[in-house]
């Protein structure tokens, strides 16, 4: 699915009504307040449990002494929670991940905030519809999952939680804020929202009109009727000891040869040979033609008939799961429609293994879940079947899921040789890709290693007592290039010489000569000054049109200081410009070699980073994908990373690299130039998706 581009103005936009919410917080929570302690006493008397009613006086009592602090601090944890939804949310305690780690107390203070959130959803759904759907319709909203945008209720009572955490009271108060606090805010939210919707109306979006039906509302517990998993069944699956390895039907499922490995089925040797490809789907795909049921009605009666071999609560539970994660993967909207066809027929396989490991999805390096998440992340790189290199790719997946399938054993060896089969078709396809990435790498390892030593050189030089009168330009070009030379002088050389190539000493020459108080001192200099500059620029391989313009603007800059020198007024044409000074710099080849995008010129990022509206940009990590609207939509993935973070490559799903610098990724996430289209593994997402199910069912049964 490709989605269409963000224009500029409304990125801007969108960040102006992120700001906007977040600068009403304490409005928001000053309201809340007035009117939870001008009703909830009436509503406390009306409580029967005298504990209950009790508890819930003493926690407005509380909130009444710290209604200004409470009002006060409230945007400034708003303003966490919202950063933490940008970044995709997996630091969050809802997460599937976080599970094993939640004590009890956790798992309660969280289940009042899903409650919660839930409440107070349903209380501004009106408003948030309709906020949503002009999101939706400027394609400002996050890939994947339309309703987990920044500025969803459940972002504001986690905020809630947060302000309540920090605050110095009990537990009981604080799930009592929790309880009754967030339906408090349902009008001012309300209102946040149909101001938010006025905002993004008036730059020109327009929502499309509604669909006839509504979907099910977000507390309806129907809507999970998919799954009846709890958080408590989740953490003891995850937490509990190992199964007795099933015994399966071999009606439904057949064992494992006792030695796989010297018995390998001839499915797997035609996967290992893929030239054998056409022969093996051809084959699979004519038995799959005679089965007179549909695909789904027999995977319904597969899952029946495994759930009725299961011996322990464990394997019942890990059907459940992995049924529910197949369901949301491929229900996932960032997945072509091949593709989510190819996760569907999987689920046997996947449901097999689940009887005899009830909990391989939780582990990232059990092979099947390897698989699944190589699998779904790669097919991100492409937006249509049509597109080149995706019918390669599905059928080496269609391939390898069928013989899956195929060879009916429920442990690891089938899907380790299935990867293993994939990734050699993938190098296969991208026979230079590897070879260009790792020259990629050495080059941008390279080019951090010395501009950070270059950033250090440069502090040292503004440092110097000499450098406090030097003019702006020629302390641009000592901090700029010249620190390049030394830096790369220094990690060239092994001799342990301070001075390497001696550029450090020619530091106080140009200094003296562009002062007019101290350019008699390098009087004579300047034929030597100019051919040190050219052999240190040519040292780095600096390109010669820049090489030319620096030394044109420090030659003007000497006889500036001469003339001031002599008092005369000076006689200058012409001001030589500034040449442009990326805050990183790599050399020509280092460019070539990893696809870099060069960075604004520092004029031009001060005036891309002023401004009120500038907010966090979701971090990424290497998997995540991206896409490039104004490119036509080309998505490239996060491969690679540099060590200190200072440098991002990225690949096409051709092999082809593109480089580029942290601020200028950040950049371009602000602007809309570039848009995230998934931050975490698509696994990761689906198995949150069923930790969130398993919240909200927890919520309903308890």
């Amino acid at each position: 699915m490709v989605g269409a581009a963000t224009p500029p103005q409304y990125q801007a936009v969108y960040r102006a009504c992120i700001k906007q919410a977040a600068g009403q917080g304490a409005a928001l929570m000053q309201a809340t307040l007035r009117r939870g302690l001008a009703e909830l006493p009436a509503q406390a008397e009306a409580i029967s449990d005298v504990v209950e009613r009790n508890l819930l006086l003493e926690a407005l009592a509380v909130a009444r002494e710290q209604q200004q602090v409470l009002a006060e601090a409230f945007p400034q944890a708003l303003l966490a929670e919202v950063a933490s939804a940008i970044a995709g949310d997996r630091a969050s305690s809802l997460s599937f991940e976080s599970l094993p780690l939640l004590a009890d107390d956790q798992v309660q203070d969280n289940v009042h905030v899903v409650r919660a959130a839930q409440a107070l959803q349903e209380a501004v759904q009106a408003e948030l519809a309709a906020f949503e759907a002009l999101l939706a319709a400027a394609q400002l909203a996050p890939a994947g999952d339309a309703q987990r945008h920044p500025l969803r209720p459940e972002v504001y009572v986690r905020a809630l939680y947060r302000l309540a955490r920090q605050s110095p009271v009990a537990a009981t108060v604080r799930r009592r804020w929790l309880r009754y606090l967030p339906l408090a805010m349902a009008p001012e939210l309300a209102a946040t929202y149909v101001a938010l919707a006025g905002t993004l109306e008036g730059q020109g979006v327009v929502a499309p009109p509604p669909a006839p039906a509504a979907a099910p509302s977000a507390t309806d517990p129907s809507a999970d009727r998919a799954t009846q998993l709890t958080i408590r069944e989740l953490k003891q699956l995850l937490a509990g000891e190992p199964p007795p390895l099933a015994v399966l039907d071999p009606t439904v499922a057949e064992p494992p040869p006792p030695d796989f490995t010297h018995t390998v089925p001839a499915a797997f040797q035609a996967l290992q040979d893929l030239r054998k490809v056409d022969q093996l789907l051809l084959q699979l795909r004519q038995r799959q033609a005679a089965m007179p049921e549909s695909a789904a009605g027999s995977r319904e009666d597969f899952r029946r008939a495994l759930h009725g071999q299961t011996r322990t609560p464990a394997q019942a539970l890990g059907l459940e799961v992995v049924h529910v994660m197949v369901e949301n993967l491929a229900d996932d909207p960032r997945l072509l429609p091949p593709v989510q066809d190819a996760v569907r027929d999987l689920e046997p396989a996947l449901l097999r293994l689940a009887l005899a490991d009830p909990r391989f999805f939780s582990d990232r390096g059990h092979p099947a879940r390897r698989m699944l998440e190589q699998v779904t992340q790669r097919s991100l790189a492409w937006t249509s079947v049509d597109a080149p290199g995706f019918r390669e790719f599905l059928d080496g997946l269609q391939q390898a899921v069928e013989v899956l399938l195929e060879a009916r054993a429920a442990g690891t060896e089938p899907f380790e040789i299935a990867l293993g089969a994939l990734r050699d078709a993938w190098a296969e396809a991208q026979p230079r890709g590897r070879r260009g990435r790792e020259r990629a790498v050495r080059a941008l390892l390279r080019a951090e290693q010395r501009n950070l030593l270059a950033e250090r050189i440069a502090d040292q030089i503004r440092a110097r007592p000499d450098a406090l009168g030097a003019p702006a330009e020629a302390l641009a070009f000592l901090t700029g290039p010249w620190a390049q030379v030394m830096a790369q002088a220094r990690l060239s050389d092994d001799s342990g010489y301070d001075d390497p190539g001696g550029y450090g000493a020619l530091v106080q020459t140009l200094l003296w000569s562009v002062q007019p108080t101290l350019v008699a001192r390098a009087a004579h200099q300047h034929a030597h000054l100019i051919a040190r500059i050219e052999a240190g620029l040519e040292s780095i391989e600096h390109p010669p049109a820049e090489t030319q313009r620096w030394q044109a603007l420090l030659r003007q800059q000497r006889v500036l200081a001469q003339y001031a020198a002599a008092g005369a007024e000076p006689h200058i044409s012409e001001p030589v410009p500034l040449p442009a000074t990326p805050g990183t710099w790599l050399a020509p080849p280092e460019m070539q070699d990893s696809g870099f995008v060069p960075e604004p010129g520092r004029a031009e990022r001060e005036s891309e980073t002023a401004g009120p509206e500038s907010l966090p940009q979701p971090e990424l990590h290497p998997g995540a994908w991206v896409e490039l609207p104004a490119e036509g939509g080309d998505r490239l993935q996060l491969t690679w990373s540099s060590p200190h973070g200072l440098l991002f490559l990225f690949t096409q799903s051709g092999g082809a690299t593109r480089s580029m610098t942290r601020r200028r990724v950040q950049q371009m996430l602000a602007d809309g130039s570039m848009r995230v289209v998934s931050q975490h593994a698509v696994v990761d997402g689906a198995l949150d998706a069923v930790a969130r199910a398993a919240w909200r069912n927890s919520v309903w049964g308890g």
